[in-house]
C-alpha cells in the first residue's frame, strides 16, 4: 500500500502524477447501490459520511463530473 506524504507528492509531481498506485482494487460499478449521490463536492461527501457514520449505510455511490477527470465514481464500502 502506498503512503501519502509530502515527499511522495513531490516525487510524483515530476512524473505528472502518473506513477501513483491505484487507490482501489475494482473500479467497476456494482449493479445496485443503497444510495446514489450526485455531486462529489463538500455537501455530497458530507452526506455520504453522515449516512455511513449515523445510519451505517455503506453501499453508497458518489458520482462526480468535472475536475481533473471527466467522470469519477467513488464508492464507500466496508
Amino acid at each position: 500500500m502506498q503512503k501519502y506524504s509530502i515527499f511522495n507528492l513531490i516525487k510524483n509531481a515530476f512524473s505528472n502524477h502518473e506513477k501513483w498506485d491505484l487507490a482501489w482494487k475494482d473500479p467497476t460499478p456494482k449493479k445496485e447501490y443503497d444510495v446514489v449521490i450526485i455531486g462529489g463536492g463538500g455537501h455530497g461527501l458530507a452526506t455520504a459520511y453522515y449516512l455511513a457514520k449515523e445510519h451505517n449505510v455503506t453501499n453508497v455511490a458518489i458520482i462526480e463530473k468535472g475536475g481533473l477527470v471527466e467522470e469519477m465514481l467513488v464508492v464507500i464500502q466496508q
